[in-house]
């Protein structure tokens, strides 16, 4: 039996990934506000502990905030990697797609996909809904043939931003390694992100990966 390979691109924040980059930029001044406003309601402990507890206070909405925009990212509930799925790319969807998320938490997957399909067939070039789409389908129904139709069509869609190809050759490479076993087509997709997103932190999986399926690359 041949062992299985998982290359878990999106394990941590990626600084080669611009979508990431910008949910920083957005928490960055909401973050130094509160540092500032910390800092001066703690003068009286003196300087060292006033200064410590805004730098605390910094880091703690920093990330805070930082989570938040990745939860509105909307691409794929999974923390992290959501931050991979920006809203654009031709009609862009008009929420987060709540009611469907609350069909999934009350396990009605299969009414939960009826609704999706539905919207993607009313908004064909929204891609971040084709990725949310994709992954429920991944995730939630176990249908990995119809996850796999749905990311490279995404990534296909005119529109389609380079962080949304980085994200569906991700999930890609995830189904070639798990469910839909197909080395071949595992490799391509590592070759894809190792040479369409150098210098990523996902290339660098995607290098590793593929020596480990093939030790003569």
């Amino acid at each position: 039996m041949r062992p299985r390979i998982r290359l878990d691109i999106a394990a941590r924040p990626d600084l080669g990934d611009p979508a990431f980059m910008r949910a920083v930029g957005w928490s960055l001044p909401v973050s130094a506000f509160a540092g500032v406003l910390v800092m001066v309601w703690t003068s009286g402990w003196g300087g060292g502990w006033a200064r410590l507890a805004g730098v605390l206070a910094f880091v703690v909405v920093l990330v805070l905030s930082a989570g938040t925009a990745m939860a509105l990212a909307g691409g794929s509930a999974r923390g992290l990697s959501s931050f991979l799925a920006p809203s654009g790319g031709g009609s862009p969807s008009q929420d987060d797609w709540s009611y469907e998320k609350s069909l999934l938490a009350r396990g009605q997957v299969d009414e939960a996909v009826s609704a999706l399909e539905v919207r993607l067939a009313n908004h064909p070039d929204d891609v971040a809904l084709c990725l949310f789409l994709a992954d429920v389908h991944a995730r939630n129904a176990g249908d990995a043939a119809r996850a796999e139709r749905l990311f490279l069509r995404a990534r296909e869609t005119p529109g389609a931003a380079k962080a949304h190809d980085y994200q569906a050759t991700t999930r890609l490479i995830d189904l070639y390694l798990g469910p839909l076993d197909d080395p071949a087509r595992a490799a391509a997709e590592l070759g894809r992100m190792r040479t369409r997103h150098a210098g990523t932190q996902g290339a660098l999986h995607a290098e590793t990966a593929l020596k480990r399926l093939d030790p003569s690359l």
